[in-house]
């Protein structure tokens, strides 16, 4: 349905147009135009009243564009009466996950315990000498 408003825009929009067009000298004041000259007003250029062609050729866009509009409003209200889950699309289905084969396991050195226990710090000496003292009497045993 065309909207009576719209119509009404247009053709306004073109009378003014035509009318415009139509005026025999156009003055600019300032800010303003006039039909009518005022002190120090320069006059401005009007262009060429439209011929048939072109009259018939707007009419025939403003036909075309209020059809337009119309079935624009018609898939609107369509779109509106719909129930929202009929708006959301689907998800697209997914393949299913490939299967992966496990890789060799790494075995960790130290494994954390459980809980945690506290531990007295070492000095840093007594540690390095008792692992100097365990080297060499692994030697001495080896040969």
């Amino acid at each position: 349905m065309v909207n009576p408003i719209h119509i009404a825009a247009v053709v306004l929009a073109v009378s003014a147009h035509w009318a415009a067009a139509a005026a025999d000298k156009i003055y600019r004041c300032g800010d303003t135009y006039s039909d009518q000259p005022c002190v120090g007003a320069t006059m401005v250029p009007t262009p060429d009243p439209p011929t048939l062609a072109q009259r018939e050729q707007t009419e025939a866009a403003t036909r075309r564009d209020a059809k337009t509009a119309d079935l624009m409003e018609k898939e609107r209200l369509r779109l509106e009466g719909l129930p929202a889950q009929a708006m959301i699309p689907k998800p697209p289905a997914r393949p299913p996950a490939p299967v992966v084969e496990p890789t060799r396991t790494v075995r960790h050195r130290l494994r954390k315990p459980e809980y945690f226990s506290a531990v007295l710090p070492r000095k840093p000496g007594i540690a390095l000498a008792k692992k100097k003292k365990a080297r060499k009497t692994a030697r001495t045993a080896e040969t």
